[in-house]
């Protein structure tokens, strides 16, 4: 592979993929940016590709890196005709990882880039006869998400569920149909489901001050160091390291005589659950105190969740007050991922454990860089308090900006 098309360069999994390529490959390689200045368009893609290596051991290999002012969710990639046939000329693969990751949005925004960015990349594939990975999502399961007993295999796909208030489920899925009817064209594909993805196991290192989306399950552990409250549940909940998704994604796309028209559900085969993360939190030294969840709720819902006497919310509590319907319905699939682990223990890639060691690391570099106070500067914490506010949360919400998850680029 000597030229290989990277779409998603300034995101979470597309810069440390990036960063994969560039030890691990000679390729040269084109980096699908929006925008038409090429130097912004660079610094863009170096701030996140440094994030993750912050020796800057790569800086010698940046020449590598071509910045290519494009859009996915436009025909022809959004490039001219010329740069359109030169690079079809000479593209051996595509990595597309681009992705609007929002959880909020309608279907109508999340498509542009989800679902018509996809075709757009397949028909630049099919043009140019060059094989193509796509990073979808284990969330693509939709509402067989709360079947209890349910297994999402690899080879799955429409196994009957729904979408209702799941757009951007229903985009991966969407997606992942338009690329399995290109394959009946001619299409050679490698698509890959990753589960949450968390920072690098090594290094602990995530773009937390690199991107606009700082991911929810980041946002998840600001709300617990914050208000230093939770609510008990046993549900398992998934770790899934950027660097483990960035080795299999290359080697899956570099190996196409076994992983052609292959699935693999890149999830931790062996998941933690919420409580146990929130026991990993207290290990490290913070306080999180217990509330009975539908007490939390109902605070949370009327505005007596304070801290520092103003009513608390964080980007992580206004989606739990979108989604929380007072009910006890829990995620209960599994993920399969034999075909997965066959693929990649031989190569030496394994997802790590969601261990204590594995969560303070990433705990220590979040408060490493500003994200999270540590646990000797935790405070103040919130309290719930007996009274309504005036204003309730819900009114406050829909005046709010929940535009945090914007589409990557």
């Amino acid at each position: 592979m000597s030229n290989i098309l990277l779409t998603g360069s300034t995101g979470v999994l597309g810069g440390r993929l990036l960063q994969e390529l560039l030890q691990h490959t000679d390729a040269v390689v084109y980096c699908l940016v929006r925008g038409t200045d090429a130097d912004l368009a660079r610094r863009r893609i170096e701030d996140v590709l440094y994030c993750y290596d912050e020796a800057r051991t790569l800086a010698g290999q940046a020449w590598r890196v071509v910045p290519v002012s494009g859009d996915v969710s436009q025909p022809w990639l959004g490039l001219d005709e010329g740069v359109w046939r030169e690079l079809l000329a000479s593209i051996d693969l595509v990595l597309h990882c681009a992705a609007n990751v929002s959880l909020v949005a309608s279907y109508n925004k999340i498509a542009p880039v989800n679902v018509q960015g996809v075709q757009h990349v397949i028909d630049f594939c099919l043009a140019g006869a060059a094989p193509m990975l796509f990073a979808s999502s284990f969330s693509m399961v939709g509402d067989k998400l709360y079947e209890d007993g349910f297994v999402l295999k690899e080879s799955d796909l429409d196994v009957g569920q729904g979408f209702e208030n799941m757009d951007y489920e229903r985009s991966k899925f969407t997606a992942e149909k338009l690329i399995r009817d290109a394959g009946r064209r001619g299409l050679d594909w490698v698509v890959v489901r990753p589960g949450n993805i968390w920072g690098d196991s090594v290094t602990g290192c995530y773009p937390l001050t690199q991107t606009k989306v700082k991911g929810i399950y980041y946002e998840m552990l600001r709300s617990l160091v914050e208000a230093g409250m939770t609510f008990p549940s046993d549900e398992d909940f998934d770790i899934t390291p950027v660097d483990y998704v960035a080795r299999a994604c290359l080697h899956l796309a570099t190996h196409l005589e076994s992983s052609r028209h292959c699935t693999y559900n890149l999830t931790n085969p062996r998941p933690i659950t919420y409580d146990g993360i929130v026991a990993a939190l207290r290990r490290h030294g913070y306080t999180v105190r217990d509330v009975e969840m539908h007490r939390y709720f109902e605070a949370l819902q009327q505005g007596r969740l304070l801290r520092a006497g103003k009513p608390y919310r964080s980007v992580f509590t206004d989606l739990l007050s979108v989604f929380y319907d007072g009910g006890d319905e829990k995620e209960r699939a599994r993920y399969d991922t034999t075909q997965a682990e066959a693929a990649l223990l031989p190569a030496g890639i394994a997802c790590a454990a969601s261990d204590q060691a594995l969560i303070s690391r990433y705990l220590d570099y979040a408060a490493r860089v500003g994200f999270l106070a540590a646990p000797r500067a935790q405070g103040p914490l919130a309290e719930i308090c007996d009274a309504a506010l005036p204003q309730g949360f819900m009114e406050r919400l829909y005046d709010g900006d929940l535009s945090e998850a914007a589409p990557s680029p």
